[in-house]
């Protein structure tokens, strides 16, 4: 009896999509999907945009292979992406949803990538290629392991939980913003052309004279002076020596104390 109780649940909670031609056709009139064509495995390649929007779904009711333009299903019940194209070639927008996990979810995505407002801990399975702005922010990731190495936009991952930007992508070609997580170093931080935006994190303590404008270089050149040390030490003749190579303003040390042990 308990082998046919345990069956039972897992078929409850599988993903149905349909089993024939006829139930693509089907689902695809109910969701207003439009110049489709369905392959052998009865996923489906569309030629334009997908809006599955604000529907209540609980999970996709088609599986998808291929969308030319933006598929979006924000505000939905999502737990799963399951059934998400792996290649789009607009926008992805799965925002608004209770996501724990990106498994499932598209590898390539021309566009934009925008995941904010769900419970993601890991971007693990999440897209590898990304042409333009990349969201994640509110969510509660505790690292950035799985981002995609280039990001063609800017990066969002403020609010969040993050410790360490471990995982982080190497290049984003537009500013980035880690704001109001849990950083007390700028270990992994890319390789960034826009801004930067590092406010309330306890590493900001020591870097918010210079840190909003500051180029990749000069970032390198503070995680090379190993200022910091285990996460909770200053190095002070360290810190002093950058700021003072680099003609900048010294941070408040006052400040710096109540947050990390300094060695003088």
């Amino acid at each position: 009896m308990r082998h046919i109780k345990s069956y039972k649940i897992f078929e409850s909670v599988s993903l149905k999509f349909p089993k024939t031609r006829n139930g693509v056709v089907k689902a695809c009139k109910k969701y207003n999907i439009e110049n489709y064509t369905i392959n052998d495995d009865l996923s489906i390649d569309v030629d334009g945009d997908v809006d599955l929007n604000d529907l209540k779904l609980m999970r996709l009711p088609l599986r998808f292979s291929y969308v030319s333009g933006s598929f979006s299903c924000n505000f939905n019940k999502l737990k799963s992406l399951e059934g998400c194209p792996q290649t789009v070639g607009g926008s992805f927008s799965c925002h608004g949803n209770g996501l724990e996990s990106l498994e499932g979810g598209p590898q390539i995505i021309s566009g934009g990538f925008y995941c904010f407002l769900n419970n993601l801990k890991t971007l693990v399975g999440g897209p590898q290629t990304v042409g333009g702005i990349y969201m994640v922010h509110r969510n509660k990731l505790e690292t950035l392991k799985g981002s995609p190495q280039t990001v063609g936009g800017n990066f969002y991952c403020y609010v969040n939980d993050l410790v360490s930007l471990e995982g982080s992508p190497q290049t984003v070609d537009g500013f980035f913003d880690c704001s109001y997580n849990k950083l007390k170093d700028l270990e992994h931080f890319p390789e960034v052309s826009g801004s930067i935006y590092i406010e309330e994190n306890t590493v900001n303590l020591l870097v918010y004279t210079f840190i909003k404008n500051a180029d990749s270089f000069l970032i390198e050149d503070f995680i090379d002076y190993e200022i910091v040390r285990k996460r909770d030490t200053v190095m002070l003749d360290r810190l002093q020596t950058f700021i003072r190579d680099n003609d900048l303003e010294m941070p408040d040390l006052e400040d710096i104390k109540k947050h990390y042990k300094i060695i003088e």
